[in-house]
């Protein structure tokens, strides 16, 4: 009997939902929202906790110094420049600091279970409510959401973009071509491969138009075309029998728009017009992004030039009709000259060696394999159901138990291909990657589980205890591991090398106490440096590729961009430059074990950070001079990048009390 009083009790509660789906003709877009604040909340709930990643660092530096210095010039190297803006905006109106570093991050990817509610002509409610919720928790994006990087901006930004183009192909509606322009310029100004989107929705289009062209009917079409051998006659009635279909498919789309203007040349005459301005839209756009501010690349090289009457940047280029044809060609020339750098890496594992096209090929396969590596390990661990079900939706889809439709082969595709792409097309072996392929995924997937669902339901009207189980189990056991791995490699275990969502340039979390007392040594210390950064090996004993500090102090004051402190190897250090520029502490270095000796034995600064692959160190004497260490880890794939903090014990309990 118990059986039976829960298939009753769940089949209340099915009547219910669906009683209130059936009244309200907005439920769909009710919980969709629902969803989207949810997915929201958990992008900001300890979005401070972690430490900053390398590239976190290298970022949010720069758009620090856009606001301080009020120069900026495009560079590839930090990818997209709509962070920096964004980062540097903020920034005038709040404290630099981890939490708002990651914020407008946050809030892009917290809102993007939105655009789920664009694709709803195409989507049942069910699906579309599951397309929010994947991309609301799933654990890629909610870890990515929540780090300072522009993957989750382009993916969303395109995404949204795609989301507007199905719009205006649903409602012939012109605004959503504005639309679809706006957030084109978001992609290509949050980061660079939203070329790569370009040209996966190109490719979906080609394999769709096959789909449409060659097999209508899906695998069933194909597989009984098979099943005879059929003769030449048949083959070519077959193939004039298509080709005649697909011109009368056409003459149908040329129809349907007769029907809604007086001729085929008043559509295309009333459309040329919202696409010329949808165009300029997408210039202006991309130019207030990637025009140079204040003094431009002068402005952010070492010694930095201050802006002269002379220099053209987007506000003098803008506000001064003369300008503005030069400040496109400097905007045009920059973004040129820097696409070309990017576009590099790619271009040079693509092109065959002087020793041959084997050993080429053999080259190529160990540049990408750990790669691949990293994204299968990524999905696999991290988004295993999504990756499933949106494999069980297009199939779905395709066998034809459910409705096919074109957006779900077409998103798949993107998906799929993306799989195999973006690690050929990237210099970086990186869990980010994910992103690019969970979100085109997020839509076939939800077409999955809602076939599940639906099941279920079907077996509960015909109280078939079995079926109802069946179904109950899957969905509790996605449910359960999607939670428990947000749970385990999101907001915990953030450091470790077994979270595959970890990148290698990522510190322990043990390193945030210190930049606490760090900044609570800067705010209170006054006079001489709140901080020392040693390193004394010499000649062949030097590691240029782990130390923190120069080798020649000649060159202490040479810097190719202002990365400051310049007596560093700033790249070395990242992310510890974002906090010293954050936090405004000063900092010097130091590179003499006798000169380190007289600043301990003076219990000044408050606070030394050495390097245990450093021999010079003299830690017996720095701890007797008061200092206590604690050692942290500052990459997770190299036990030689350590950092040991030093804090005087004076200073320790002060900032403590």
């Amino acid at each position: 009997m118990a059986a039976p009083s829960s298939l009753s009790a769940l089949r209340r509660l099915r009547d219910r939902t669906r009683s209130w789906v059936d009244e309200d003709p907005h439920a769909a877009t009710k919980l969709v929202v629902g969803v989207t604040l949810l997915g929201l909340l958990l992008r900001l709930v300890a979005l401070g906790h972690r430490v900053a990643h390398f590239d976190e660092g290298r970022v949010a530096y720069w758009a620090l110094n856009l606001r301080d210095s009020g120069s900026f010039a495009y560079r590839y190297i930090i990818h997209g420049p709509f962070i920096q803006h964004v980062d540097s905006w903020l920034f005038a109106v709040v404290p630099p600091t981890d939490f708002w570093m990651r914020f407008p991050v946050a809030v892009v990817g917290g809102l993007l279970p939105l655009t789920a509610l664009l694709f709803r002509e195409h989507l049942r409610d069910e699906e579309t409510v599951l397309a929010a919720v994947f991309l609301a928790i799933n654990p890629v994006m909610l870890y990515f959401s929540r780090f300072m990087r522009s993957d989750v901006l382009v993916a969303a930004f395109m995404f949204t973009a795609f989301g507007f183009l199905v719009r205006f192909h649903d409602t012939r509606k012109p605004r959503y071509l504005y639309a679809v322009a706006t957030f084109v310029a978001f992609g290509f100004a949050a980061k660079e491969n939203a070329i790569v989107y370009v040209l996966t929705w190109l490719g979906a289009t080609g394999l769709l138009l096959a789909k449409v062209f060659v097999l209508p009917n899906g695998y069933r079409d194909a597989l009984g075309f098979l099943r005879t051998v059929p003769s030449a006659d048949a083959v070519w009635n077959r193939i004039t029998g298509r080709v005649r279909g697909d011109v009368d498919m056409l003459k149908g789309v040329v129809g349907s728009f007769r029907d809604r203007h007086d001729s085929a040349g008043a559509v295309l005459a009333a459309y040329a017009g919202h696409v010329a301005l949808a165009v300029v839209l997408f210039g202006f756009v991309s130019l207030f992004f990637y025009a140079p501010r204040g003094a431009g690349v002068a402005g952010i090289e070492y010694p930095p030039t201050p802006a002269s009457q002379g220099d053209v940047n987007f506000w003098s280029g803008v506000t001064n009709p003369t300008l503005f044809p030069e400040l496109v060609q400097v905007t045009w020339e920059r973004v040129v000259d820097q696409f070309s750098e990017w576009f590099s890496p790619a271009s040079e594992k693509a092109t065959t060696t002087e020793t041959g096209l084997i050993e080429s090929l053999e080259g190529f396969y160990e540049s990408v394999d750990g790669h691949y590596e990293v994204l299968l390990k990524a999905l696999a661990f991290t988004s295993m159901p999504l990756v499933a079900f949106s494999v069980f939706g297009y199939a779905l889809d395709r066998l034809g138990a459910v409705e096919p439709r074109h957006l779900v082969p077409f998103v798949a595709y993107g998906g799929f291909v993306s799989i195999l792409g973006y690690p050929i097309g990237t210099d970086i072996g990186a869990p980010w990657l994910a992103v690019h392929v969970v979100v085109p995924l997020s839509i076939p997937a939800a077409v999955g589980v809602a076939a599940v669902f639906r099941w279920g339901s079907e077996a509960l009207s015909a109280d078939d205890v079995t079926g109802v189980a069946i179904a109950a189990v899957i969905l509790l056991l996605v449910s359960a591991l999607v939670v428990n791995t947000a749970a385990t490699r999101v907001y915990s275990n953030e450091h470790l090398e077994g979270n595959s969502l970890v990148q290698f340039a990522q510190p322990q979390e043990s390193l945030r106490e210190d930049l606490h007392t760090m900044d609570r040594i800067a705010t209170a210390h006054d006079g001489g440096a709140d901080l020392v950064v040693y390193y004394g090996e010499s000649g062949d004993a030097y590691d240029g590729d782990d130390a923190y500090v120069k080798e020649n102090r000649d060159n202490w004051n040479e810097s190719w961009w202002t990365t400051r402190p310049t007596c560093m190897n700033w790249y070395n250090s990242l992310p510890l430059p974002w906090y010293f520029a954050a936090d405004e502490v000063s900092v010097a270095c130091e590179n003499s074990e006798s000169a380190l000796r007289e600043r301990a034995q003076g219990q000044t600064p408050p606070m030394i950070i050495t390097q245990p692959v450093d021999g010079t160190v003299p830690a017996d004497r720095l701890r007797a001079a008061g200092y206590e260490p604690r050692t942290h880890l500052m990459r997770t794939k190299y036990d030689s990048n350590e950092i040991t903090v030093w804090v005087h014990e004076s200073y320790a309990r002060e900032t403590n009390a």
